[in-house]
């Protein structure tokens, strides 16, 4: 496996790798990726979400600067935004058995040793997808499958920020909270997204038993063009937030 860190892109950026990778997979010309990145603030509905569990109007959500974008991804409604942890990884699962339910309950073992690295206990609910700390979310998964290559993954709450939650119902749930790992470690505990990621990726090689190296994007994924470029010939730029 190879890990790319992309930083901070908005989520049509992070979309539109996912999908190049999950095509050159597909073909069989690259080796399986993880992506690592946080996102601009958006909400995305997957196939089973609809508008009845956002709380307020579509429109006013995006004319207040947040993009909601419809996803073909697993679940319903989720947010991400800055100092939340997205990891997308795109995987054979034939290398896996095709084994789709051991597939995700690997993505909760690693979020769950990630937080045991922090002190934190978290846990899986019967029937719920995603790991929760008493009883409250802090992480979310859903994913795709084509071809038999995974694309979407989990979204891992790091530092506090309720902004986005006030917005909808999260995952369609309405007797369980959120939380996130700053809130879950004494106040005043500094965080590092550079080592939150460190465990992710010690914990995804374990769990997988796969070694990752890490590559950078442009170097080692060449791409002929930018996105930016990309977008603005197809005239798409200028509606991404």
């Amino acid at each position: 496996m190879i890990a790319f860190d992309l930083g901070k892109v908005i989520y049509d950026e992070g979309l539109f790798y996912q999908q190049k990778m999950h095509k050159e997979r597909v073909n069989g010309s690259i080796d399986d990726v993880i992506l690592l990145m946080e996102h601009n603030p958006v909400i995305t509905i997957g196939k089973s979400g609809g508008e009845e569990d956002l709380l307020i109007p579509e429109e006013k959500i995006s004319a207040g600067g947040v993009s909601v974008r419809r996803v073909n991804r697993g679940g319903k409604i989720t947010c991400h935004f800055p100092g939340q942890l997205v990891v997308y990884p795109v995987i054979n699962l034939n290398d896996y058995g095709h084994d789709i339910h051991g597939f995700v309950n690997n993505l909760e073992e690693v979020i769950i040793r990630t937080l045991a690295d922090f002190g934190i206990k978290g846990e899986r609910i019967p029937d719920l997808r995603g790991v929760f700390v008493d009883n409250n979310k802090i992480a979310a998964i859903g994913i795709e499958i084509r071809n038999s290559v995974t694309m979407h993954g989990f979204s891992f709450n790091i530092m506090e920020d309720w902004s986005l939650y006030s917005l909808f119902v999260p995952c369609g749930i309405t007797n369980k909270g959120i939380t996130f790992l700053e809130s879950c470690l004494d106040a005043g505990t500094a965080i590092d997204m550079s080592a939150v990621k460190e465990r992710i990726l010690f914990h995804l090689s374990g769990v997988f038993r796969k070694d990752i190296s890490k590559g950078e994007l442009q170097k080692e994924y060449k791409l002929a063009k930018p996105f930016e470029v990309i977008c603005t010939e197809m005239n798409l730029l200028a509606g991404l937030v």
